[in-house]
C-alpha cells in the first residue's frame, strides 16, 4: 500500500487545487480537471483525482489565517439579516464552504508541490504559494476511512486510510 500511495503522491504533484466540496463532514478537494459521466448521462466538472476527508483537517495560508474542518458548524457570513432557518448539512451554508470558495476563486496558484505521510495515517500537502493541507485522523475517534484519495479518470487508482491503516 505504501507503494501505491506514493505513486498516488506523485500524480497529485503538479496538479492545482481546481474545487472543493462537501457532504455533511466529509470535504472533498478536486485536484486537476476532467468529466466525469453519471449513470444518468449528467456530465460533472470533477478533479483527476480527488481527496475526500472524514477526519479533522486544517488548510494553512502564507499569512498565518487558518480554514479548519469545523468551520462545517459555523453559518457563513451574509450582509444584512442572516437566513432565519440555518441548516449546516447543506452545501454552501456554512463558513468553511464560504471560505475555501473563496479560496479557490482568489488563489490559481494552488499548485500541490509535495505530499507526504504524517505520522501513521496523516497526510500534509504542500503547494506552491505556501498553503498546506494537514490531515489528522484522530485515534480516539475510530473510522472506516478517515481519508482516500481517489482518480476520477477510470484508472481504478485508490487508496486511503481508517482504523484498520492505509489501504
Amino acid at each position: 500500500m505504501q507503494q501505491t500511495l506514493q505513486q498516488t503522491f506523485n500524480r497529485i504533484v503538479g496538479l492545482p487545487l481546481t474545487k472543493t466540496t462537501r457532504t455533511e463532514t466529509v470535504q472533498y478537494f478536486h485536484f486537476g480537471h476532467t468529466h466525469y459521466t453519471t449513470p444518468q448521462g449528467l456530465v460533472l466538472d470533477v478533479g483527476e483525482i480527488t481527496l475526500a476527508v472524514n477526519c479533522p483537517w486544517q488548510l494553512q495560508q502564507p499569512a498565518g489565517e487558518a480554514i479548519k474542518h469545523s468551520e462545517v458548524f459555523i453559518r457563513k457570513r451574509e450582509a444584512g439579516l442572516p437566513t432565519p432557518v440555518w441548516d449546516w448539512k447543506k452545501p454552501g451554508s456554512s463558513l468553511l464552504d464560504q471560505r475555501m470558495a473563496n479560496l479557490i476563486n482568489n488563489n490559481p496558484n494552488l499548485v500541490v508541490e509535495r505530499a507526504e505521510q504524517q505520522g501513521e495515517l496523516g497526510l500534509m500537502l504542500y503547494f506552491s504559494d505556501g498553503t498546506t493541507i494537514s490531515v489528522m485522523p484522530d485515534p480516539a475517534q475510530p473510522a472506516a476511512e478517515y481519508w482516500q484519495f481517489f482518480s476520477n479518470t477510470g484508472d481504478g487508482l485508490k487508496v486511503g486510510a481508517g482504523e484498520g491503516g492505509i489501504a
